[in-house]
């Protein structure tokens, strides 16, 4: 095996001085960890621990290199004119055998290696093309001394030494400095960090830590190239966006079965409501006389309850020690996650809510607080309350984090407030609300952005107005057209979960107060509703209070100006589903069937039954396997698979309700109680393997198996 000799080394060092800077590396930097071939506009995801160890091994002269492991990712976008940024940065153009050699300093060849060999090793593992290459950097060759053995860091560090390069700390920089940082600490560090500063970098790089596509959309996903998203490993994080867009389901699902503590801000909220504070509370306590004696009756100390005041601890304190206690449990192992979930956090104010938390949000490449603050002597003494008992087996590895200071003992004694890497802040904005209490953009900075985008959830849903149904979809594309090009803002329009549908259908009556509400209140008022869609029948304006029947408490929905307003937006009437219309056989097929299917399944390796049978034989035997179990218990379990066809499942009301004439339905008894489950609309549409794939996912009990016929 050979080694790259020092004086080669050295040598490369030199030859990069006026051309290759700190952040020329970086960039370097990010071309490696995107493990793929480079191209403008497709969103990357960077390994940061391959980033930070890379330049940990180059411009760290110790002997033992840290290595990182942190598992956390930055998002990179590449722009049409990446391949010209070497070119732009020094007096000349860097010659690539120089950087080559830098970068492979410790790397071991076989021993037929050439420069030849060198180059294009380079240019795949930094995934620059060989013309690029040719192009983007001075490719003069120049001479390579090799050694049989690997030169000791102590060796090099004497050599830059003599050449002018401050070496009286372990780590250098590209420019002949010594810093203090690690060069692999990527919000520290002299080489990624530097990245950030300024726009110019934006002429060839965009650097997110959140995924590309679910902050702007319509580009090309990252797991469409092979990169993985990972929204769920974002430690501060906000998910912003027009009210209904899903924020607060999409936090449920990446929390599933999770610890989370939840709150939500408005207007009143305030440090001591949002961290603890001393409030009243009641305590029994020994009643004593004025000498302050015990009081004693009968042999028994008098007790009696007083108002005392005890700090009590909120959401924030909850977490935070709820985050710690789960550290400690972890023992040597990967604590589990503790999640603070804030609702609608511009609706407080966040700058007087958080206070001297904020300084917590600075998180280093590890997960855990930067800056570490003091706690003043109330919340110390309840931490040391909280904390008593508690030891920490991973003391060693997070004291390392701060240059060996025992942190985790100030933790612990409540002498310092220190996020540890496991607590993890997520929140939801509406932008619509965004003027409630701006958000400034340090405080923004220390969070990863989510847009929720508004978007077909396909549901399904339908808006039921007298006999008629109306597509939700199409009304919220109608709608928000209208909305965009009245107000020229994104921030007013309606999402997907909006309104709430039951069963999949949204009532006349919730759709005029809470859509048409919103509509005229939050979004036309200011614009003297001008457009057509706001004209009545007879030319005049269709103000809100026509949607109304005027006999006060008992008044009603008029369904026709419901229908009149849908009709000005340009929606009409859906015809009955084919899934409705369609009389299926048991096996879901058709007379207009142009192929036939006739695979069975089985419930609890019970007898066979066909599709349209399966929902039925399901539910009947979860009915029997829970005999204490209420219609109305059965109704909100299975409703929980969402609505996998027409009328799933109904309770006897709703069953009795419809006007329809396809009730195409079968009752099944809950002990004296009817439940009535759709036996139409399993045909060839694969909803029957849905609805096992739903089931069998459940610990319900029950596991479907499919018989191929």
């Amino acid at each position: 095996m050979k080694y790259i000799s020092v004086k080669s080394v050295v040598e490369a060092y030199k030859g990069f001085q006026d051309c290759m800077t700190n952040k020329s590396w970086g960039y370097l930097a990010l071309l490696k960890g995107c493990n793929n071939s480079i191209e403008p506009s497709v969103p990357y995801e960077v390994n940061l621990d391959g980033v930070s160890n890379f330049l940990e091994n180059i411009f760290n002269l110790s002997q033992t290199k840290k290595q990182y492991n942190s598992g956390r990712s930055l998002y990179v976008v590449f722009s049409n004119k990446w391949e010209k940024y070497f070119n732009d940065q020094g007096k000349h153009v860097p010659n690539i055998y120089d950087i080559a050699v830098w970068a492979y300093r410790r790397m071991s060849f076989e021993d037929n290696i050439t420069i030849e060999s060198i180059l294009q090793k380079f240019a795949s593992e930094f995934n620059i093309p060989l013309n690029i290459v040719s192009e983007s950097f001075n490719t003069h060759a120049v001479n390579i001394e090799f050694s049989n053995s690997l030169y000791l860091e102590s060796t090099l560090k004497t050599e830059l030494k003599n050449i002018g390069v401050d070496v009286s700390r372990e780590n250098i920089d590209a420019k002949k400095g010594s810093v203090v940082a690690s060069p692999g600490e990527i919000s520290r560090g002299p080489f990624v960090q530097t990245l950030y500063a300024g726009l110019e970098i934006t002429d060839y790089v965009l650097i997110l830590q959140s995924d590309y596509h679910s902050l702007y959309g319509n580009g090309i996903k990252s797991e469409d190239k092979g990169h993985k998203s990972e929204q769920s490993d974002s430690l501060q994080q906000i998910f912003y966006g027009a009210p209904g867009t899903g924020k607060s389901h999409t936090i449920n699902e990446e929390t599933q079965n999770a610890d989370v503590i939840r709150t939500t801000f408005h207007p009143d909220t305030d440090y001591s409501t949002f961290v603890g504070a001393y409030k009243p509370t009641t305590k029994e306590v020994e009643l004593r006389d004025l000498s302050g004696h015990k009081v004693v009756e009968d042999g028994e100390v008098i007790k009696e309850d007083r108002i005392v005041y005890e700090f009590v601890a909120q959401f924030f304190l909850q977490a935070y020690v709820g985050a710690w206690k789960k550290y400690a449990d972890a023992n040597e192992d990967e604590p589990q996650k503790q999640y603070l979930v804030i609702e609608e956090i511009n609706r407080g104010n966040c700058a007087q809510i958080f206070g001297d938390l904020f300084q917590l949000l600075d998180r280093n490449d590890n997960g855990f607080s930067d800056y570490p603050i003091k706690a003043d002597a109330d919340m110390k003494r309840q931490l040391q309350k909280a904390f008593a008992g508690l030891s920490i087996a991973q003391r060693d590895k997070v004291n390392a984090m701060y240059e060996g200071k025992d942190v985790v003992s100030q933790v612990l004694c409540g002498d310092i407030l220190l996020l540890p890497s496991n607590l993890y802040i997520w929140a939801t904005m509406n932008t619509s609300d965004q003027s409630l209490f701006p958000i400034d953009s340090a405080f923004k900075r220390r969070w990863d952005w989510t847009y929720m985008p508004i978007s077909n959830a396909e549901k399904d849903w339908t808006i039921e107005v007298g006999d008629n149904c109306y597509d939700w979809w199409q009304f919220l594309e109608k709608i928000n057209e209208k909305i965009g090009s009245t107000t020229n803002s994104e921030d007013k329009k309606l999402g997907y979960f909006f309104c709430k549908a039951q069963d999949g259908v949204i009532s006349a009556k919730i759709f005029v107060g809470k859509v048409i509400f919103y509509l005229w209140n939050d979004v036309f008022k200011d614009y003297e509703f001008g457009d057509a869609i706001f004209n009545d029948e007879d030319g005049s304006k269709l103000s809100f209070d026509k949607f109304y029947t005027s006999e006060g408490k008992n008044s009603k929905v008029v369904e026709e100006k419901v229908a009149l307003f849908l009709k000005n937006l340009g929606l009409i009437p859906i015809e009955i589903s084919k899934e409705e219309s369609e009389i299926e056989d048991e096996d879901g097929n058709t007379p207009e069937s142009n192929s036939r299917n006739y695979d069975k399944f089985t419930v609890n390796d019970g007898a066979e039954c066909a599709k349209n049978k399966l929902a039925i034989e399901c539910i009947k035997e979860y009915v029997k396997l829970n005999p204490d179990i209420t219609a109305q218990e059965v109704y909100e379990k299975w409703t929980s698979l969402g609505s996998i066809v027409p009328h799933f499942i109904e309770t006897k009301e709703q069953f009795d309700s419809r006007t329809d004439n396809s009730k195409r339905s079968d009752a099944v008894n809950c002990y004296g109680t009817p439940i009535y489950v759709a036996r139409n609309g399993y045909g060839s549409n694969g909803k029957a393997d849905i609805l096992m794939k739903l089931v069998n996912e459940k610990n319900w009990g029950i596991t479907i198996k499919k018989i191929i016929k």
